[in-house]
């Protein structure tokens, strides 16, 4: 009986050999995968994202002068906030809020929330003009989950902090616009063109 060599069709291959193969073929999809994505194919980044980006300076633009106004005014916004929570102590079911902590967080809260806004624009923008710039997918989805935060802090935001006769009203009114102009940014990296124009996402095999 004559042991079967490596060209045998009948012989069956090592788990060795199985794993070779698959690291072959993981490292040749790789190759077919930078060869299929280089720059000079991949063409200019789609109209929606640059419409996206104007959208997102309108958001950026209206949000920066929130701050503005909020730092400005920020001795009336700790005071009304002060007086808020003490307001609201009495029915607080985990206890009651004492003068010194309602003037402690009224203090801190609000500059905090303020700078917050600005930390949270400077985050926003190199991750958008990383979509196009670096054509990727997984920078959209960072910057989304980014976008999903800030639309959930600001109504809590204006809540907080412009809900008083004491405060400008321009600042809830260029709140929701930043709150707005967002949004429709974040449709805009999600319409078909831009998800046509990113590389597919990365399947994983068993």
């Amino acid at each position: 009986m004559n042991p079967t060599g490596p060209d045998d069709p009948d012989r069956v291959p090592s788990m060795a050999e199985l794993d070779a193969m698959d690291l072959a073929a993981i490292a040749a999809g790789r190759t077919s995968a930078d060869r299929d994505s280089r720059p000079e194919e991949i063409g200019p980044p789609p109209t929606a994202l640059h419409h996206a980006y104007l959208l997102w300076l309108v958001s950026a633009g209206a949000g920066l002068v929130v701050m503005i106004l909020g730092l400005l005014d920020l001795g009336s916004i700790s005071d009304a906030l002060r007086i808020r929570m003490e307001s609201s102590a009495p029915g607080d079911p985990q206890g009651t809020i004492t003068p010194e902590q309602a003037r402690s967080l009224s203090e801190t809260f609000p500059p905090v929330m303020l700078v917050g806004i600005g930390v949270v624009i400077a985050l926003q923008y190199p991750l958008l003009t990383a979509i196009g710039r670096r054509h990727s997918r997984n920078v959209r989805s960072f910057f989304l989950a980014l976008v999903v935060i800030t639309l959930i802090a600001i109504p809590v935001g204006l809540d907080l902090l412009f809900s008083y006769d004491s405060t400008s009203v321009l600042a809830p009114v260029l709140g929701w616009t930043q709150f707005g102009a967002l949004v429709l940014c974040a449709l805009f990296t999600l319409r078909r063109s831009v998800n046509q124009w990113l590389p597919e996402p990365m399947k994983f095999r068993p």
